[in-house]
Formats: structure tokens, sequence, C-alpha cells
């Protein structure tokens, strides 16, 4: 398990020295130039043909090569008001409630141990939630690293049509666990 999150993280983060958030994709770039990029990329592999992106858009067609915690991830995106990068978030597969509390759990654990190596400790960190805290929410953030340059990795879990999942949100903007978001 620990071999394969290493794998992921220098996957992750070994492109990310010498360019923007996620392998060559930097904050700013427009969608043109994230789909350029990611059909170019050597982290991900594009899900479903060229032919549909039109209806689907980006969000989840791009599944990384390298999975984290054991878990397949997916790529969404978020855009500014003139239509650039501002957030990419890494999700993993969706799990059946009853994994929350064991390979979720993990995974969660295993994640954090894994991007404090390499950021450092947390500036903000929170317990596991339970899963009875999603009732209002579907994301709940437990960990917040800043970055140089106005920018923060986020962690957390999230649940969706009953099934749980773990997610990783790189932002343009300095983030804090009390800010409303």
């Amino acid at each position: 398990m620990r071999y394969c999150l290493f794998i992921f993280l220098c996957s992750l983060l070994a492109p990310m020295t010498h360019a923007g958030v996620y392998g060559d994709l930097e904050f700013g770039d427009n969608r043109e130039t994230v789909t350029r990029k990611l059909r170019k990329s050597p982290l991900v592999n594009q899900t479903i043909d060229d032919t549909f992106t039109g209806r689907t858009g980006l969000n989840g067609i791009f599944q990384c090569k390298a999975k984290l915690a054991g878990l397949i991830c997916h790529l969404y995106f978020n855009w500014d008001g003139q239509g650039g990068l501002n957030e990419i978030t890494l999700r993993t597969q969706a799990l059946e409630t009853d994994q929350y509390d064991k390979a979720l759990r993990q995974a969660w654990k295993d994640s954090e141990a894994l991007f404090s190596q390499v950021y450092g400790p947390p500036t903000q960190k929170s317990g596991y939630p339970a899963l009875k805290s999603f009732q209002q929410h579907k994301m709940l953030i437990s960990h917040v690293w800043q970055q140089d340059g106005n920018q923060s990795i986020l962690m957390g879990t999230g649940t969706d049509k009953g099934k749980c999942f773990l997610f990783i949100r790189f932002a343009h903007q300095n983030i804090s666990l009390k800010s409303s978001f």
C-alpha cells in the first residue's frame, strides 16, 4: 500500500516542480489549453471519446494512471470568471458507505501522511468526519496545506448518492477550514 502511495505521489508531484498544479496544467489555463495538455499528459487517460466531451465537459473524464491509496482518481475542474483554471480536484472512485470507516479511512490516513511528507504538516487539520456528519454536506474538508503564491491544498471526504469518496483539491486561493466557500 505504501509503495502505491509513493508511486502516485511521485507521478503527481514530480511534474509539479517545473510547471503548475498537476503535470503541465497551470492556474489560469483556459479550457482549450487544459484539454490539449491533458490529452498529451502521461499522467492521465481520457475515459470517453472526444466526440462526447461537448456534452459532458471535462469533469470526471480524465482518470489518473496512478492510484491514490489503492483507489482510482478522476480529475474535476473549476474556472474563474475569465475562464481560467482556478481549481483541480482529484476525486477517488466511489465506495459503498460500509467502506467509509475501513478502506476510505485508511486511504485518508495514508494520503495525509504522504502529503505531509511533501508539503510539511497541514496548517489546519481536523479529525476524520463521522459518516453521520454528511446529512447537510456532501464534502467535508479535514486538512489544509498552504502553498506559496496564494494556493491551498485541501483534503477531505464526501458522500454522493449513497457512496463515499476521498478528495484532494488544489485551489488558487488561500483557504482555511473556517472560511466559507
